[in-house]
């Protein structure tokens, strides 16, 4: 504790980072084992004081309660000051809570998983460094602070989705998730720039915007108008958000990071990394209040990628493939959620999807672990009997990703749609897509569990029980998978309505949006009720197209034996193929970027060796040359001094002579 009673906030993010430290320095001394005890016990003592701070949160006197602890100042550069400091307030504790409690969860199922890996020391260091580099992105108390952490998880998900650095393809999609996110980080470096100068403090406090808002005009800047520059700012940061989040247009990196070990997979779409989105947009909540048009388009990206991924997760035919576009689908609902002003709704929804899709992944690791490593589902089937627990919780996971009646899912994301309709930045528009995606959404998961786990065993590979550490962790995220929604009832519901709406009110205040209109809490069951029926509506035409026996199970133009690469156009029909080409987002940036840079550096070789290098040759060959001419009179023979000099006196008669009679 300090001195003041706040709790020491530095230890959050400290230890699982010197959990970190010590497997780097000193795990190769002992048995590959320890370095995961090492790294379980660093974030699960993180996950023990978060639970303490966040105690104190909540009990602690007064109607807006929020810690600050500042360190030192670590960048003073002119204009531009930062300090280590660290926030702590309702948005902090509920990020904080899901990275270290499902991040230990997690590392916890590594152990078991990783076990006998040549790299399990490198894995468990670089998990416990991801976790900390992440704990420091939410709890940073100024933008450039926050910065530092948002580099860091970019930096450990590239070692991590590389992981299995022997082969080339990973490789190549560890460095594509990084330059990717680059690109993204560029825009939120502007934005964070332009934010500092409109705030006008010299360096950007979180709380910044507050101040701004209470202007009576935004103050003018680089020869623009403050609105236009409000609406540039959260432009900018929105493409921050989408580089991070695997929001369109940038979101080709994610389904291709499914190549690190199915844990880090887990971790990246749960807990960490493409969750930063969320968190920067509800963070700068103020800025996106005041510039409407931003916010538009904050829903916009929301919905639209929600829709996009759903579509593409229809046909995928990789386990973790299909649960990558879903992630970036539920990210699309996060990101609604917020454009349409319910902010602390589109943190309920990230809080209850952290649960079932890092159970959803870490069952999905287990079935692979099980088949030797084989994650095309068309050649799994009738794994019920086999993998009897880990049908169950895949099961849960299932019904909340799908939004079954009474799950976490449901609950979280009916409120968005709900709102999305019945706020002023909402629409009808914006509401009948989400709904459509919620529909595609519960086909495709049950399309997962009907061709998984039910039907005839298609494996050619012996299943063997999973040990208890694959499957006994996922009973807690299966719990919260279902029930977690109960902390925000709808509004409609006599009891225990609205809590976590008023739980984050001192955060977002009334900056958050409400509903004001299509008939208020009759209208909001009314919702609910079409929302259950579209979600029972899409288990059913799962059960219909995939059920046992169904024809439709076998992919007409995949082999057992064929891989997912060399098979990139599994089905007979194009409109499968390009959703399962992901749209051919790759297709078109390739032919628009990569192709069009390679000819370009192309050029630039050519460039180089021709013109370039060809100046210097030249130059090279007219000095030989003048010195080979100089060579051949300086060869310290007298005779030929003498010749030289008879022809110089004559060369120079001549010229006199002539000179003269012109």
């Amino acid at each position: 504790m300090t001195d003041n009673g706040v709790p020491a906030l530095w230890l959050v993010p400290a230890l699982p980072a010197a959990g970190a430290l010590i497997i780097f320095l000193f795990s190769k001394f002992w048995n590959p084992r320890v370095a995961g005890r090492i790294a379980c016990s660093a974030v699960g003592l993180s996950f023990l004081w978060v639970l303490v701070c966040s105690y104190m949160l909540i009990t602690w006197p007064g109607e807006a309660p929020r810690f600050t602890q500042k360190l030192w100042t670590w960048l003073d550069a002119g204009t531009i000051t930062a300090d280590v400091g660290f926030l702590f307030d309702q948005v902090t504790l509920v990020f904080t809570l899901v990275v270290t409690g499902v991040g230990f969860i997690i590392h916890l199922y590594s152990v078991a998983y990783m076990r006998g890996d040549d790299g399990e020391r490198r894995f468990f260091g670089y998990m416990n460094l991801f976790v900390a580099a992440m704990l420091v992105l939410v709890m940073a108390d100024n933008a450039f602070f926050m910065f530092l952490g948002w580099e860091g998880v970019g930096c450990c998900s590239f070692f991590l989705i590389g992981h299995f650095y022997q082969k080339q393809e990973n490789c190549a999609a560890a460095t594509k998730a990084f330059l990717v996110t680059r690109l993204g980080d560029i825009f939120l470096l502007l934005g964070v720039l332009l934010c500092a100068k409109l705030a006008g403090v010299s360096f950007l406090d979180l709380s910044g915007f507050e101040k701004v808002a209470g202007m009576d005009s935004v103050p003018q800047a680089f020869g623009a108008s403050g609105p236009l520059l409000l609406t540039i700012a959260g432009l900018l940061l929105l493409g921050g958000a989408m580089g991070k989040s695997a929001q369109l247009p940038l979101q080709t990196w994610l389904p291709d990071a499914m190549a690190g070990p199915t844990p880090v997979s887990a971790l990246i779409h749960a807990a960490t990394m493409v969750t930063a989105g969320v968190y920067l947009i509800a963070r700068f909540h103020v800025l996106y209040v005041m510039a409407p048009v931003a916010l538009a388009a904050v829903a916009m990206v929301g919905v639209g990628t929600a829709f996009y991924a759903a579509t593409c997760a229809l046909v995928q035919t990789d386990i973790k493939r299909i649960l990558a576009y879903s992630t970036i689908s539920q990210i699309g609902y996060m990101i609604l959620g917020l454009g349409v002003g319910a902010f602390s709704l589109g943190l309920f929804h990230f809080f209850t999807h952290a649960f079932y899709k890092a159970l959803l992944f870490l069952a999905a690791g287990t079935v692979i672990h099980a088949l030797h490593g084989e994650q095309n589902i068309y050649k799994m089937g009738g794994l019920k009997a086999s993998l009897r627990g880990t049908y169950l919780v895949f099961l849960c996971g299932a019904a909340a990703l799908a939004g079954l009646p009474l799950t976490a899912g449901f609950f979280s994301k009916d409120a968005i749609l709900w709102y999305s309709l019945s706020t002023k930045y909402g629409n009808p528009a914006l509401f009948a897509l989400g709904m459509v995606t919620a529909l595609l959404t519960a086909i495709y998961t049950f399309r997962l569990i009907f061709v998984v786990f039910h039907g005839t065993e298609r494996s050619h590979h012996h299943v063997h029980e999973p040990e208890p550490l694959l499957v006994k962790p996922l009973a807690v995220l299966a719990f919260f998978a279902l029930f977690a929604g109960f902390l925000n009832l709808p509004h409609f519901v006599p009891v225990l309505s609205a809590k976590w709406e008023h739980f984050l009110e001192p955060v977002f205040g009334h900056y958050h949006a409400h509903p004001a209109g299509y008939g208020g809490k009759a209208g909001e069951a009314l919702a609910a009720l079409l929302s259950t029926v579209v979600s029972l509506a899409g288990l059913f035409i799962a059960w219909k197209l995939y059920h046992p026996g169904a024809a439709v199970v076998p992919v007409p133009a995949m082999e057992i034996g064929e891989s997912e690469t060399s098979t990139p156009a599994p089905y007979k029909a194009s409109l499968a193929n390009w959703l399962y080409r992901g749209w051919d987002f790759d297709r078109a940036y390739d032919a628009a970027f990569v192709r069009p840079f390679r000819r370009l550096s192309g050029m630039s070789s050519w460039v180089d060796r021709v013109i370039i290098d060809g100046v210097f040759e030249l130059s090279a060959a007219i000095v030989r040359g003048v010195h080979s001419l100089l060579l051949a009179f300086q060869n310290g023979r007298l005779s030929r001094y003498a010749l030289v000099m008879l022809f110089g006196a004559l060369a120079g008669t001549i010229i006199l002579f002539f000179g003269r009679g012109w």
